[in-house]
């Protein structure tokens, strides 16, 4: 490319020229710092991804990165005006494929075969937790991603379990290993966004934190997260009957005393369990 697309005045000028006003609903927020893109390369190079699945290429500054570091390269736009700008400033190799669609109607098990690949992306706030579910969702066929989301949710995720940790925290966590690479200001981007964001990676594990059925897990993931002021033997009646709750937490070895937020993936599971054993549980 002949327009180096970390400048502002290019972002523009390429904007203009596809017929783009950045949407803020679609989190149209293009990354522009040589720095993080340098962050993401050095990344990259550190694993051994041969396919990479890249979330919302934008006008392409990641994407530059990834076909120097990837055999080949997925590329998901849902904006057809980016993808058209993308194709022909990009496109004609057999490197990359350009596909126009939405990431989270996409099937990856139909596409890669035989194969795992590595998902890059900068996930608009608004559909960040969908984005991880489907990640999640997609485990068989990918060995990690490489993300930028909103500081807070990064900062949450790598907290749980936790007092600074989230539900969607703990799903992601009993599936990865979590790593903050750095923070991105806002500033790295243009159009400027209203909040930092963090540059993080997360590595699926072979085999998960917990033991239990994942659907009783998750369940007293909810009720312990979503109701953070009581303790525990409180939380549970969401699940349960009162006249359960005691025997749930005695067989698990659980303080009904504490807050959800105190447990351990461990004593999470332990509880889990327990619940799961109840005819009248989860």
């Amino acid at each position: 490319m002949s327009r180096p697309v970390t400048d502002r005045s290019v972002v523009r000028s390429l904007l203009a020229e596809a017929g783009v006003r950045p949407s803020k609903k679609l989190g149209q927020s293009f990354l522009v710092d040589a720095g993080v893109l340098n962050d993401i390369e050095r990344v990259l190079a550190q694993g051994s991804a041969e396919t990479v699945v890249e979330i919302g290429p934008g006008l392409g500054a990641v994407t530059e990165v990834l076909l120097r570091c990837a055999r080949s390269v997925i590329a998901v736009e849902i904006d057809r005006r980016l993808a058209a700008s993308l194709e022909e400033r990009l496109g004609g190799g057999d490197r990359l494929e350009l596909l126009r669609e939405d990431i989270l109607k996409l099937d990856l098990t139909e596409r890669l075969v035989g194969e795992r690949a590595f998902v890059v992306g900068s996930l608009p706030y608004r559909i960040t937790a969908p984005i991880l579910k489907w990640l999640i969702g997609h485990r068989d066929v990918l060995s990690g991603a490489l993300l930028i989301t909103q500081r807070e949710v990064a900062e949450k995720v790598a907290a749980s379990p936790g007092k600074e940790g989230s539900a969607l925290g703990i799903l992601v966590q009993a599936y990865a290993d979590v790593e903050l690479v750095r923070r991105v200001g806002k500033g790295c981007f243009s159009p400027v966004p209203e909040v930092d964001s963090t540059l993080w990676r997360l590595a699926f594990r072979e085999h998960p934190q917990f033991e239990s059925d994942p659907e009783s897990f998750f369940a007293v993931v909810r009720a312990l997260y979503g109701t953070r002021r009581k303790m525990v033997r409180g939380a549970l009646r969401a699940l349960l009957p009162s006249i359960s709750v005691a025997s749930v937490l005695e067989e698990s070895g659980i303080d009904g005393t504490v807050r959800g937020e105190e447990l351990g993936f461990d004593q999470l599971d332990r509880l889990a369990e327990a619940v799961a054993r109840r005819p009248d549980g989860a």
